[in-house]
């Protein structure tokens, strides 16, 4: 075709530019007619000069118009055409693109192929793989398209079976994720990132062993690597949590900059309950990355469970200043910090500041309940009434809420008609039967405590505190003693070291005569947890087996921090009035 003049190929460059969302941004050179870049660009040493012919320029213009006509099949098969005749991965994306939008599944393969041939480290190429995958019903069906990939980007398969890592763990068909790992990574046994992408598929299958050998063989090939250290890591936590820590810090001492290690390792210590020693970890990793916001919260909460209330305020104040990406969870922690701290306004100002989401109805429930801490009984009362109850839980939580109040209000009658109604339309609800139980028991109904309370064992029978629960009453009421002791052993085999647990022994213990040991028992249950009613029955044991000077001495002591415990109160007034 002959020469049509600077007209015509200005037209080519914007049809082309248009068909390409900007993507050429180049300039047409007027003798030659082609595609070129200004010096400097990145495209210009990875994407071809393409001569915009006749023939080319028309089936761009058939392919887009036939797709604007919902001929997906036409425009997909005339780019396919292009894509292989130009091997330009900007034609192949336009391709891959068409074909997506046909829901032409092997075309869009065929051009993704393309694409990643091309261009594989192209961002948005490799997203659309992982789409790919994910939405394939047989994963065998992507293997020459993945094989693509990792024969073109021979300096980055490393990468790519890591990504593929995970796009697999996402994958529903757990078994054939793993066959599809074996098919791709055993052409790669030099890769260690292909023994990795094995390695964590082998975890998925609970093939632990395999698992391990994965890790081992990519750490034989690529040694103190981070990645993999972690995850061997992991899975000794499984097997040995003392060889899991030691390989931790032994990692860490050589590697102190392995964040990659770090963090699993900060998130496996408070999993253990090792709150100050996790929280130590990721402070070190919040001094490399002060504003990383995930990070300020986790030491945020970590300050919470180790009850440093005004640290962890000041953590999450930071948090909302980084425009944290869910800032009413963030209001919400801050108004249960102000609540642990007694500062009440605060608490409540920060529960209203929480506007959406999930937490919002919690909230609502939160400034109830510190309402009627201030004597607002019937406002606290009022507002949960108007708290949504969009689900079980939530209707559970808000149940529970108003029975609390009504308890200590001591209205219990009330409090029993509230679990009884919720009971109506969710009978199996374990924690409101055991709450509807204590009521029970403040009733003096032994008949419907002992009932709920047997419901809630068979519902959750490792419920340690619903079979203490049952223990102590017998226990408190002085029947079954027998009977008692096997429930309370039960819980204590459930939760050994549990106070209120231990208490109840020492009460049983007490009950059965045997004085001595109910003061041992008793005192270790102090020791644990200075709660009034254990205070009231060391005290009690303690005055019985003589040492009332102890006894008078911890009943005075704990009155002092809890002047309004009825059961502490009544206790006191027995035996010094």
């Amino acid at each position: 075709m002959a020469n049509d003049g600077r007209l015509t190929r200005a037209l080519r460059l914007a049809v082309f530019t248009l068909l390409m969302g900007g993507g050429f941004q180049g300039v047409v050179q007027a003798d030659e007619g082609v595609v070129a870049y200004p010096a400097g660009v990145q495209q210009d040493a990875l994407l071809p000069h393409q001569d915009l012919n006749a023939r080319w320029v028309y089936q761009l213009l058939l392919a887009e118009i036939a797709a604007q006509r919902n001929h997906f099949s036409l425009a997909t098969r005339t780019y396919l055409d292009l894509a292989r005749t130009t091997r330009d991965p900007r034609v192949a994306r336009r391709a891959t693109e068409i074909a997506l939008y046909g829901h032409d599944l092997n075309s869009a393969e065929m051009a993704l192929g393309l694409w990643l041939k091309e261009s594989p480290k192209s961002p948005e190429a490799r997203e659309t793989l992982a789409g790919l995958l994910m939405a394939q019903p047989h994963l065998s069906d992507a293997t020459p398209l993945v094989l693509t990939l990792l024969k073109a980007d021979k300096n980055g398969q490393g990468d790519d079976f890591l990504a593929l890592a995970v796009i697999l763990s996402q994958y529903p068909d757990r078994a054939e994720a793993w066959h599809f790992g074996q098919d791709i990574a055993k052409g790669y046994p030099q890769v260690p990132e292909a023994h990795y992408l094995l390695g964590m598929l082998a975890v998925d299958q609970g093939d632990t062993s395999r698992a391990m050998n994965e890790v081992h063989e990519a750490l034989a090939l690529r040694p103190d690597w981070g990645t993999a250290v972690a995850l061997e890591a992991q899975l000794l936590q499984k097997q040995d949590s003392g060889q899991a820590l030691e390989l931790y810090q032994g990692f860490l001492e050589k590697h102190p900059d392995a964040e990659e290690v770090r963090l699993p390792y900060a998130r496996y210590l408070i999993e253990q309950k090792r709150y100050a020693d996790g929280r130590q970890q990721f402070q070190r990793l919040l001094d490399k990355h002060p504003d990383q916001s995930d990070l300020l919260l986790a030491v945020g909460l970590l300050d919470m469970q180790l009850n440093d209330f005004g640290a962890a305020e000041t953590q999450f104040q930071t948090v909302l200043k980084h425009g944290y990406r869910e800032p009413d969870r963030v209001r919400f922690y801050l108004g249960q910090a102000a609540e642990e701290q007694h500062h009440w306004d605060q608490a409540i100002q920060w529960y209203q500041a929480v506007v959406d989401g999930e937490q919002r109805p919690v909230a609502q429930i939160r400034i109830a309940l510190i309402e009627a801490q201030q004597g607002k009984v019937q406002q606290a009362l009022d507002l949960l009434s108007h708290v949504p109850a969009g689900s079980p839980e939530r209707l559970e939580q808000r149940t529970m809420a108003q029975e609390q109040i009504q308890r200590d209000a001591g209205d219990y009658l009330g409090a029993w008609d509230t679990l009884t109604s919720a009971l109506a339309s969710m009978p199996n609800a374990a924690d409101l039967l055991y709450e509807r139980a204590i009521i029970a028991d403040k009733l003096n109904r032994m008949d419907a405590l002992e009932k709920d309370l047997r419901r809630v064992i068979a519902l959750r029978p490792d419920y340690a505190h619903a079979y203490n629960a049952l223990g102590y009453s017998l226990a408190e009421h002085n029947l079954r003693l027998d009977e008692a002791q096997t429930l309370i052993e039960k819980a204590l085999s459930l939760s050994p070291n549990d106070p209120f647990i231990i208490d109840s022994l020492g009460w049983l213990q007490f009950r059965q005569g045997h004085l001595a040991d109910s003061v041992i028992t008793l005192k270790r249950a102090f020791a644990m947890d200075n709660d009034p009613e254990i205070a009231s029955h060391l005290g009690e044991a303690l005055w019985l087996s003589g040492d009332q000077k102890q006894a008078r001495d911890i009943w005075e002591t704990t009155l002092k921090a809890h002047p309004d415990n009825s059961v502490l109160l009544e206790t006191v007034h027995r035996f010094l009035r």
